[in-house]
């Protein structure tokens, strides 16, 4: 199989690429992005990564050399980090449309296509953050993809090379309340990036409705 993932070089997008490059299932792994992702040196499986380095927004003018069978979309900022609200928008919803429309062109009727959204994605939402990841999905799903898995994790435990106060607040505050995290709180658990990568992966392996939403709970399950 051939597999295409953009996002690599964030929390949950290199512990996924890192999980298809020592998987025997693909063949050759398409790396897109701004900059090509670090592995460790001598990193079993390395020959299979085809790096294609672009912007967001030359994602529409781009053709990639081969059918994608699985296509693995790990983008993902905050407003304080993209400078401004649009530019949260063109990453967080634009982005990932326009990824979603580059492997869809190809037309392969077996494609599988994954996104990391949030918990309380919706279109509708008060909360800025919470209506683009749901107007994201919402679109997501107009463009009638063979196979579409949406994933809404909660917090992300890991360590990022950039620094996010917030979520190394609520990490730090997780060590203390992770034993509250029980019955109807599961969903607001926060979630290991590796465990997200790790569902990633297997669920693209028994893709079989159109459309999956993996929420916070299930993925702690």
């Amino acid at each position: 199989m051939i597999d295409a993932i953009i996002g690599a070089t964030g929390l949950v997008g290199k512990s996924l690429l890192e999980l298809l490059l020592d998987s025997e299932i693909y063949q050759k792994v398409y790396v897109l992005g701004r900059a090509k992702p670090k592995l460790a040196s001598h990193h079993w499986g390395e020959e299979k990564l085809h790096y294609i380095a672009c912007q967001l927004d030359e994602l529409h003018e781009i053709t990639l050399p081969e059918t994608i069978d699985h296509a693995f979309c790990c983008l993902g900022t905050t407003i304080k980090q993209a400078g401004s609200q649009q530019a949260f928008i063109e990453v967080d919803k634009l982005g990932v449309l326009a990824f979603a429309k580059l492997v869809h062109k190809q037309q392969n009727s077996k494609l599988v296509f994954q996104v990391i959204s949030a918990l309380d994605a919706n279109p509708r939402s008060s909360v800025f953050y919470n209506r683009v990841k749901g107007e994201m999905e919402q679109q997501l799903t107009q463009l009638h993809l063979p196979h579409l898995h949406i994933f809404q994790p909660s917090l992300l435990i890991g360590q990022r090379e950039e620094s996010r106060p917030a979520e190394q607040i609520g990490q730090w505050l997780f060590a203390f309340t992770s034993l509250f995290f029980i019955g109807p709180l599961l969903k607001y658990k926060p979630i290991h990036a590796t465990d997200v990568a790790k569902a990633m992966f297997e669920y693209a392996q028994t893709a079989m409705s159109p459309l999956a939403i993996i929420d916070n709970k299930t993925l702690h399950q």
